[in-house]
């Protein structure tokens, strides 16, 4: 997913960059993100989370003081047709490479709504150092599981068809 940009690129030429459609990109920043962004105020209490421009880049979930930036990332570990997500493996590598850029005062976060895609990039990601980012796992309630998985499944099948 399109998460981690320098600032003021577009999100819509990112959407077109990793196969998504601008619908599957506005379920996840309008539903999907806000969701995570309050989950991560009760694991952090006495901070508010919002996507913004810091440090020179765009992060997904960063607290109102700045301590805290992180990434929020809605991918599967394969794809419909069994395939490992190289895009997605791909965009998180570079999450955690933006994320190793951030200052080292600042606690560096990724929230996965995908338990085995967390552990498919904590593998990838081990030979770059990735101590200093924290991974942990958001379970979605089902109704907004079903609405990701349903929004997952359509750009899979738009992107196929796009390919033939």
């Amino acid at each position: 997913m399109p998460h981690l940009r320098h600032a003021g690129e577009d999100v819509q030429e990112n959407s077109l960059r990793w196969g998504l459609n601008m619908a599957s990109t506005t379920v996840i920043k309008t539903t999907i993100e806000p969701y995570v962004c309050h989950w991560l105020a009760a694991q952090y209490p006495g901070h508010i989370f919002k996507e913004r421009d810091i440090f020179g880049f765009k992060y997904d979930a960063v607290s109102e003081d700045g301590s805290i930036v992180g990434e929020i990332l809605c991918n599967r570990p394969k794809t419909r047709t069994g395939n490992e997500n190289t895009g997605g493996v791909r965009k998180a590598l570079q999450n955690v490479s933006g994320l190793k850029q951030s200052p080292g005062n600042c606690k560096k976060i990724m929230v996965f709504t995908d338990v085995e895609f967390m552990e498919l990039i904590r593998r990838r990601a081990s030979r770059f150092g990735i101590e200093s980012i924290s991974m942990m796992v958001c379970k979605l309630p089902p109704k907004l599981e079903s609405l990701l998985t349903d929004m997952l499944d359509r750009a899979s099948r738009e992107q196929r068809a796009a390919g033939e």
